[in-house]
């Protein structure tokens, strides 16, 4: 987890509201970049932090974050970004230019077609036989998480998305497959929830080599 958010701020973990506004104030004109000399980091923290307690439900989760103890991590799960791919279909120098097409602001062809975004996985033996899950990071555009959408946070403008309100960022895609998977097993999955539409999500599964026993 990252620096605890009532350390940046100054501030105790009971602190009221009002508190934590003050403790924003003097924290934003210790670090604004363009004041300290510092780089952003500092600044988004200090943002980040307000955005977090000074909203009650994402503070309610927040403090139940903090006191949760470290979970296991999930076996039989794989974390992959697009390039870590063996297999991509279209191509990187093909893909990229229509991916991005959809976050341009530019209207989109109208003779564009719904395309598949094919990615293969290789499973070993033992993933096969007791499924687990895939999580593709996928290239979308996403709400900043800081300043909440409205491009600025109590008179500041947000740096980490300039005042645009949105980031350019990799969503999470889980994908399950089930315990005792055939080789060539695949899924089909719509991106429309992260505003891509020419592109759906194909996965392949292939299987290789044999289990040792």
């Amino acid at each position: 987890m990252k620096q605890n958010f009532y350390v940046i701020l100054g501030i105790s973990a009971d602190a009221s509201v009002e508190e934590i506004k003050a403790a924003f104030r003097r924290r934003a004109l210790e670090l604004h970049p363009d004041k300290s000399g510092l780089t952003t980091g500092p600044f988004i923290e200090a943002q980040e932090a307000y955005a977090t307690l000074s909203d009650p439900a994402r503070r309610r989760d927040y403090d139940r974050q903090i006191r949760r103890r470290p979970v296991e991590p999930v076996t039989g799960f794989r974390d992959m970004a697009l390039n870590e791919f063996a297999t991509v279909q279209p191509s990187f120098d093909e893909l990229f230019d229509r991916l991005w097409s959809n976050f341009s602001g530019f209207d989109q062809p109208k003779a564009e077609h719904l395309e598949s975004l094919t990615l293969e996985v290789i499973l070993d033996p033992v993933e096969a036989r007791t499924g687990g899950r895939v999580r593709v990071e996928i290239p979308a555009r996403a709400e900043c998480s800081t300043c909440g959408g409205h491009g600025h946070l109590a008179g500041y403008e947000c740096w980490r998305c300039a005042g645009h309100g949105t980031l350019t960022t990799e969503c999470p895609v889980d994908i399950n497959y089930p315990a005792g998977i055939r080789n060539g097993y695949v899924l089909r999955l719509p991106l429309t929830q992260f505003g891509i539409h020419n592109f759906f999500l194909t996965v392949v599964f292939r299987v290789s080599g044999k289990e040792v026993l």
